[in-house]
């Protein structure tokens, strides 16, 4: 009677493992951070080009671009910090999702050096995240965290 009882949960019991591991391999998020090194320049808030990206300015200095590849449809959120050395809150650095085509999809450009980003895709797109620093310490870290959609 033993022996009948195991080979009929030997089955059950393979294919409740077959199961777990493909249900457990899809990840919830992707996390990810990286510092970045960019002189300060001023020419984007000289000529009032800000919030129309990096790619603007005449100048190609103070500009940092990180491809991404965004895997599937889900949420994309993007956080810029640096130090402020002097204290004054007189540092700013931009920051901007693209698309393959350079296109902005998302921004956030205030007058400090904390961004932030959240951005929502529908299908999986190679993007770029692109800062740059128009008055700050040459210094800033880029976290990301994509959450893929429920």
């Amino acid at each position: 009677m033993s022996r009948r009882l195991a080979l009929t949960a030997l089955p059950v019991v393979a294919v409740a493992l077959a199961v777990v591991p493909a249900h457990a391999a899809a990840p919830k998020q992707i996390k990810g951070s990286y510092e970045v090194t960019a002189p300060p320049n001023p020419t984007l808030e000289a000529t009032g080009q800000v919030g129309d990206g990096c790619d603007t300015s005449p100048i190609p200095s103070g500009t940092d671009d990180h491809a991404f590849k965004v895997p599937a449809a889900g949420t994309l959120d993007v956080h810029l910090d640096s130090d402020d050395p002097t204290g004054t809150n007189n540092t700013d650095w931009d920051l901007y999702i693209l698309d393959k085509d350079r296109e902005i999809i998302d921004a956030s450009h205030g007058g400090t050096s904390h961004e932030e980003t959240i951005s929502k895709f529908k299908a999986a797109a190679p993007v770029t995240i692109q800062v740059c620093n128009l008055a700050g310490s040459p210094q800033a870290k880029v976290t990301y965290t994509f959450t893929y959609k429920k």
